[in-house]
């Protein structure tokens, strides 16, 4: 524990090592940190690319779109149409957005989306509800959350200090969440959707319908530039070659993508 503790404080990025996680200067720094690293857009770019072709599959629903917990995303500049929202003033947000507390009219929404948000909901019933009630009939929550594969699992454990990634936690409401990034466990989507997943279909089975899950396969970029918060690892110019071995690498992809993406649909 003492040397990933030291491993981390030195890939840590310089900017980010003082500032506390809840800080609003972070957006900012983060804003910057996704500019400059190829390798993060390319891994974002994936998300986005896997969103939007979950939406064209399974949504049927049409009207306005929204996107949870923007932050510093550029969803927008590829998908112009969604609203874009936070918890936090940023220069990208459209609309101040609580995700348990929505102030959108009931069935106005096709599609809402989600990365890396979820985990971070300390009453994810209330959000559940919220999803059903703001969701045209048809329309669909599409969510990207931390994977808990192998290698995955152990990554999302030992870097983040502010995070933990604890799959027994037992009740799926959260006291530890003290701030809009702090004290969220990262295996929330696994606990819900995966090992509580017959309790989830009892409370919503009626209204909501889990569709779909796959891993999204930029594991190797997001994880070599660094993310958001870490020095990159490798050089920029790696990032198609990067991108071919993450194919190569399907058939285990269970093993070490760092994310998945799950598809709920609000039933006509």
């Amino acid at each position: 524990m003492i040397l990933i503790g030291i491993l981390r404080k030195f890939l840590y990025d310089p900017r980010i090592k003082t500032l506390d996680v809840d800080d609003p200067e972070l957006l900012k720094i983060h804003l910057a940190v996704l500019q400059e690293k190829v390798l993060l857009r390319s891994a974002f770019c994936s998300f986005y690319n896997v969103m939007l072709r979950c939406r064209k599959i399974f949504v049927t629903a049409t009207g306005p779109e929204l996107e949870l917990g923007s932050g510093v995303s550029f969803f927008k500049f590829i998908h112009p149409k969604i609203i874009t929202s936070d918890i936090r003033q940023g220069k990208n947000i459209d609309k101040f957005i609580n995700a348990q507390k929505m102030k959108v009219r009931r069935n106005s929404l096709s599609c809402i989306y989600a990365i890396n948000v979820f985990h971070h909901l300390d009453n994810p019933d209330l959000f559940f509800k919220e999803i059903n009630r703001v969701l045209k009939p048809g329309g669909a929550c599409i969510l990207i959350e931390p994977h808990g594969g192998f290698f995955s699992a152990l990554i999302h454990k030992f870097m983040h200090k502010d995070e933990t990634y604890n799959k027994k936690q037992g009740k799926w409401k959260s006291n530890s969440i003290s701030g809009p990034l702090s004290g969220a466990n990262q295996a929330l989507a696994f606990i819900v959707f995966k090992r509580d997943l017959q309790l989830f279909k009892k409370k919503y089975g009626k209204f909501l319908e889990i569709t779909h899950q796959e891993y999204i396969k930029n594991g190797l970029r997001y994880f070599l530039s660094g993310g958001l918060n870490f020095r990159q690892i490798v050089p920029s110019f790696m990032c198609p070659i990067l991108a071919i071995l993450e194919i190569a690498l399907s058939p285990i992809e269970k093993y070490w993508t760092l994310h998945e993406v799950t598809v709920i649909l609000k039933k006509s």
